[in-house]
Formats: C-alpha cells, structure tokens, sequence
C-alpha cells in the first residue's frame, strides 16, 4: 500500500515539487526565527539590564542627577537637562522658589536614545525614553555584559548615596500647612555644626547626651508602660543661642525641625491635634517665645486661637507620634504658668545666659585663631555683660585682637561694655 502511494507520488511530479517547496517554505520560516531566538537567548545568558522609570519618585530623579556628575556620561553628545531645586520641593512654581531667594541648578544627563559608555572600567550601554499614555512615564534601561549584575547595582546605589549626602547636608525645616492640618517643607537649610555654637562649658554635651540617651531608649518607655517623649525648655534672653542650639542638635543627630508659633492666627486647637499626629519622622517641634502665648492670652488677643488646654495637649504629646521631642524657648520664664511646664511635660532645662570669660574666649578661637589674644580678650571684657550674638556681631567684623577690642568699646548707646585693664 504504502509503495503504490509513493510510486504515484513520484510519478505526479507536480505533487511532489509542492510537498518540496512546502518543506523549504517552513525551514524557511524556522530559519528566518533562528537569529531572534539566538539574541534572545544571548541577551538572557549573556547581558545584564536594569530599568528604572519615573514613577519611582526618589531613585529616577537620583539617577538622572548623578549622570551629571560621571565624567564619560558627560562627554555624550546627545543630551537632555532638567532644573534641580537645591533649596526645597515644596514651593508651587520655580518663580515662586527664585523670589525666595531659591538657586535651582541644572543637571545634564543623556537623552532619548541609545548610548554607549564606560563606567568604572566597565563596558555599559543605556536605552532611554518616554511613553505616553494616561500619563508621561520616562524610561531608562541600563545593561552590562556578563550575568553579574553588581556593576548595575553599584551604579544606582550610587546614585541613590549621592542624593541621600546632598539631602543630609541640609536641615529640612517644616511650618504649618496654610491650607491643611499638616506640614509643608518651608525650606532646606544648611546644617549647623555643633561647634559652631559656643556654650557655657558642659551645657550643649549634657543636652545632647539627653537627647541621644532619649532616641536610644524607646525599649525602656514601652516597658515601663510611659509615653516616648521628651519635653526641652531653653530660656534666657535674646541673642543667647536657643534656636541656634536647636537647629545644631538637629543637624548633629540628622532631625526635620518643625517650626510651630502659637501665636499665629492659623493655628487652632484642632490643627495643633493634627500637626503633632503628623508630624515627619525623626523630627524635633520647635516652639518659640512661648512666653508671648502667655501674655496675648492675658490680654485677651483676638488673634491667638489656641486656648491653654490646646497647649497643654501640645507639651503632653496625647496625639504625637511615637518619639515626640518638643523644644519650648522663652525669653521670659516668669511669664509662663508653672503648671505648663512641670515635670512630665518638661523633662529638661537649660537656662542659656550672658557670656561668661570662658565662652569669650572660646569665641575669640573661633574667629581669630590666637590662644594668647583670646586670653587677653576675655580678660579685657567684663562677663555676663554680651550675648554670644553681640560677641559675634563684633568679631565677624574684627580682623585683629585690637580691632575687636575697638569694636567692643564703641558700644551703642544702651549697650553698655565694661573693658578691664588688659
């Protein structure tokens, strides 16, 4: 049977040519997939690609702002640039930020397309672009030769360092929202060292003890069944360095300060429930002239709307978060109602006075590098007569021992300043 069937086959040259170019046409088509299906197989075995899009908010814009700074990445010539806002995010508009004195900068990184480079030594090529849909989602794919993919993630991670060292050499400084029961960002300060703050001696190492021994001590809090939170009061007169320190401790310890003003008008004792409920992580609420509170109630101040049991849920924490630390500075602690203040609501306090002769002469080194002349400087000067901000008023300007010397005597009226015989 099977032999009648290939006899006839054969000898019906027309079906036999069609079964022959049917063959050839799906070797054919097998054939025309092979190079497809090799550079697959090569792209999964042999290259290692990362992608990131700019749905992810903080790692995309990290990585486009570190191309800037990759010298081979630079020498593209096919590139793109977007404004980089250094002060803060929070503003509506980039005019808005410039009338602020904000000084955005521009990074450059590659454009739509394909790039080839090298990083570190290492052969790389980057496909990036857009696409459209409900939304704009730009692209980039990254990819390395070899299956190990710690080049990729080096790369990236580095991006994300470089943007995580900019942020910490700021202090992020939030007020309260003027729409909302929440907080804005109001700027992005320079860090403050804590040297920079020149304090009678052991002050600012035994407040910075404190609240180091707070932040490591949440384990002991939650045992002993008590709220995790700590209450700071800094009194003295102006210019003696409360907010300075303040602003130093954060920086030290990497905190968001949280600027909240009892006095203003916008602030209601249902807005201070949710600013404390909000408040960001790792972050200290810094109430200044608390004092001023005080007196707008006395005088029946139409324009404060926090009534005192609202303070007092502020300095109790009942809606703070977890970790509360809140500052209270005053430039007059006799105004304040004792009550407000007791243990429990504060835990710390620290009175911050006049210049004694050990500061003055420690903020003599700081600004004129002469051990000898500071002795004789503060020997020259009465204590408890300047503040640490009439002192570094007067030697900002000061090139030598004797101009500051000169600068001290020509006091203004009001400003008494007692010299000593050197």
């Amino acid at each position: 049977m099977l032999e009648s069937i290939q006899s006839a086959l054969a000898a019906n040259q027309l079906v036999s040519g069609g079964m022959v170019l049917a063959a050839l046409g799906v070797a054919a088509m097998w054939l025309r997939e092979v190079p497809g299906k090799f550079a697959k197989w090569a792209k999964h075995f042999l290259v290692t690609t990362l992608t990131v899009d700019s749905r992810e908010e903080l790692l995309f814009p990290a990585l486009v702002e570190y191309m800037d700074t990759r010298e081979a990445l630079r020498r593209l010539n096919n590139f793109t640039a977007r404004t980089v806002r250094d002060q803060d995010s929070s503003y509506q508009s980039l005019a808005d930020e410039l009338q602020q004195g904000g000084r955005p900068r521009t990074a450059f990184s590659p454009g739509e397309g394909f790039h080839v480079f090298l990083h570190d030594g290492r052969l790389m090529w980057m496909k990036r672009g857009a696409q459209v849909g409900m939304a704009v989602v730009e692209k980039i794919t990254l990819s390395t030769l070899g299956r190990d993919k710690s080049p990729l993630e080096a790369l990236v991670q580095a991006a994300m360092d470089h943007r995580i060292a900019r942020e910490l050499n700021r202090i992020a400084i939030y007020v309260p929202s003027t729409y909302g029961n929440d907080w804005t960002r109001a700027r992005l300060g320079n860090n403050r060292k804590l040297d920079s703050v020149v304090l009678k001696a052991g002050q600012k190492e035994a407040i910075l003890a404190d609240l180091t021994r707070f932040f490591a001590s949440r384990a002991r809090y939650e045992s002993l069944g008590i709220p995790w939170r700590r209450g700071y009061l800094l009194y003295g007169p102006p210019g003696t360095g409360k907010t300075s320190l303040v602003t130093a401790l954060a920086s030290e310890l990497a905190l968001n300060v949280c600027v909240l003003s009892l006095a203003s008008p916008s602030v209601t004792d249902e807005k201070i429930g949710n600013l404390l409920a909000s408040v960001p992580a790792r972050s200290v609420i810094l109430i200044e002239d608390v004092d001023a509170f005080f007196q707008a109630r006395t005088k029946a101040d139409a324009q404060v709307r926090v009534s005192y049991s609202g303070f007092i849920n502020a300095l109790d924490g009942v809606a703070a978060h977890e970790g509360s630390v809140v500052f209270l500075t005053t430039n007059h602690p006799q105004l304040i109602d004792e009550a407000a203040i007791r243990s429990g609501r504060v835990d710390f306090r620290l009175e911050l006075g006049p210049c004694d002769r050990d500061q003055l002469e420690r903020m003599f080194v700081k600004f004129i590098d002469d051990p000898a002349a500071a002795a004789r400087f503060a020997d020259a000067l009465e204590p408890g007569r300047w503040s640490p901000a009439q002192v570094q008023e007067r030697l900002l300007k000061a090139a030598t021992p004797e101009e500051a010397l000169a600068l001290f005597a020509q006091a203004p009226a009001g400003e008494v300043a007692v010299l000593r015989a050197a």
